[in-house]
C-alpha cells in the first residue's frame, strides 16, 4: 500500500523541521571552546560508568570508528579535560576519566538551553516526543547498518 501525496509531503516537512532542529542545536555547541561532538563526550565520559569509561565505548555510542573517537579524546586530554586511568586489574584497559575542569565546564552545557525548552513542554508530550523520536533514530540507525 503506498503512501499518499499529503503524508510524504508531511513526513518530508517533519524531517525538514527536524533538521532545523539538529543544525541549531549543534550550533549552539560552538561555546566555551569546544564544538559539539567534544561536548557530546564530555557528557558521555560524566555520565558512563567505569567499564564504559573507554575510546571503544564511546566510539560505540557515538556510533563513530575507533580513530575518530581516539582523535576526539585526544583533543579532550590535551584539553585537560579528560584524564586516562589504568585499570590495575586489566593492563591493556585504560579508562577515561572528567577532570575537575570538564565538570565544571559542565555547567555551562549547551544542551541545558535545549532541555529547557523540552522540559517546558507538558510532561505528557515529553513521554510523547521522547517516544516517538527514539523510533525515528531507531530507524535511521537500522538504515546504517
Amino acid at each position: 500500500m503506498s503512501k499518499s501525496p499529503q503524508s510524504l509531503a508531511s513526513a518530508q516537512a517533519i524531517a525538514e523541521v527536524m533538521m532545523h532542529i539538529g543544525h541549531i542545536a549543534d550550533s549552539m555547541g560552538y561555546t566555551q571552546g569546544l564544538k559539539p561532538s567534544q561536548w557530546t563526550a564530555l557528557r558521555y565520559f560524566a555520565r558512563a560508568n567505569d567499564s564504559q569509561r573507554t575510546v571503544s565505548a564511546f566510539a560505540d555510542f557515538h556510533a563513530t570508528t575507533r580513530g575518530a573517537a581516539s582523535q576526539m579524546v585526544e583533543v579532550l586530554v590535551t584539553k585537560e579535560l579528560l584524564t586516562r586511568v589504568p585499570v590495575p586489574e586489566d593492563r591493556r584497559v585504560v579508562q577515561l576519566h572528567p577532570t575537575e575542569k570538564a565538570l565544571a565546564l559542565l555547567e555551562y552545557d549547551p544542551l541545558k538551553d535545549f532541555a529547557a525548552v523540552i522540559a517546558a513542554l507538558p510532561g505528557p508530550e515529553q513521554f510523547q516526543l521522547a517516544d516517538l523520536l527514539s523510533r525515528v533514530l531507531k530507524g535511521l540507525l537500522s538504515q546504517r547498518a
